[in-house]
């Protein structure tokens, strides 16, 4: 009795679910959220005080002088001298007549070089220049863009009973990621599409800040970009033997990217006997390096591959003649299934 329990114990650890993937509970779930809320009030609370003023509303900040605008004085002046018929007597007075001054705008575009920016009420005041205020918004509101990506991934997986633990590791990191990220873009377009001699007064940042959201939104299409972009100044390296192509969105199913998935056009031959192998080819797209190819319930052989071609061997069919479907995947796990894709024939 004791050997058949150890048997099957042993039979039962491969088995055995993984650590991360165990559903969390609900004390978790809600530590994570508070996690993420506190995170982007604070990540808010730095883009409210870090942000240059004038503000949208028109007012100056603290410590902000404007330069006064002197006031229309009227100006008399007496005519002494006759005047013709019709005018004013000599010895009288001419009215008075104003000569108003056009007004100077208040000086509230320029930022004191370096500005004093207080934080929680005084506690902290740092003394922060223009170049490195601009910087702090990029990595703020690359990690803004994150914490909208997490929140909106932590609630849509929680709604729908799918929350595990292995996704702890990507809430807790991402708006580090996002702001990280965020700073590699600014760095490239700043280098890329501004003059060396431009200053803080010459970037918008609106524009810097609508990026790095983006960019912390949609970290891994943006980091698919950084490739690409990469791979056109560099060598493109060849794939390592654990390496894991990242063409999708985690954690969000429904904001995972579909360009990739493979898709199918032809298979030729679409029929061959079922008590021999049959060597076919399947013509489409998007065919990832290590594509995996299912005839029916049962592996083909894979010969060669292209993204465009896979040349395999569908295997015998021990249960006869039937038509069946032809299932391609890629390594990242998304894949597409020709249904009666294949024919087994008696002979």
């Amino acid at each position: 009795m004791s050997t058949q329990i150890t048997n099957d114990a042993v039979s039962d650890q491969p088995n055995a679910t993984p650590p991360g993937q165990r559903m969390m509970g609900a004390g978790p779930i809600a530590l994570i959220a508070l996690y993420l809320i506190a995170l982007s009030l604070l990540d808010l609370y730095g883009l409210v005080k870090l942000w240059p003023y004038p503000t949208p509303s028109g007012a100056p900040r603290a410590g902000a002088t404007a330069s006064p605008s002197p006031t229309p004085s009227p100006t008399a002046s007496p005519s002494p001298t006759a005047s013709p018929a019709g005018s004013p007597s000599p010895g009288t007075v001419a009215p008075a007549t104003t000569s108003p001054t056009p007004s100077p705008s208040p000086s509230l575009t320029s930022l004191p070089e370096p500005d004093v920016i207080s934080f929680f009420n005084g506690r902290f005041t740092p003394r922060v220049h223009a170049e490195t205020r601009l910087l702090l918004l990029v990595m703020l509101a690359g990690a803004l863009g994150s914490l909208m990506h997490s929140l909106r991934s932590l609630y849509w997986y929680t709604g729908n009973r799918e929350m595990v633990w292995s996704w702890a590791a990507f809430y807790l990191l991402l708006p580090f990621t996002g702001a990280i990220l965020a700073v590699i873009f600014y760095f490239v377009v700043r280098g890329g599409f501004f003059s060396p001699q431009s200053s803080f007064e010459n970037t918008s940042p609106f524009g810097f800040a609508a990026l790095s959201a983006l960019v912390g939104l949609f970290s891994p299409q943006a980091t698919l970009k950084l490739k690409e972009v990469a791979e056109t100044i560099f060598t493109k390296p060849g794939a390592g033997k654990d390496t894991k192509p990242q063409e999708t969105v985690p954690p969000s199913k429904g904001t995972q990217t579909t360009t990739t998935a493979p898709q199918v056009t032809a298979v030729k031959p679409n029929s061959g006997q079922a008590s021999q192998t049959t060597k076919i080819v399947i013509e489409g797209q998007n065919f990832a390096n290590g594509v995996k190819v299912t005839v029916g319930d049962s592996p083909a052989q894979i010969v060669s591959s292209s993204s465009t071609s896979i040349e395999a061997t569908a295997p015998a069919r021990a249960a006869g003649p039937g038509v069946v479907n032809i299932e391609v995947s890629n390594p990242n796990g998304e894949k597409t299934v020709v249904s009666n894709g294949f024919t087994y024939t008696s002979g």
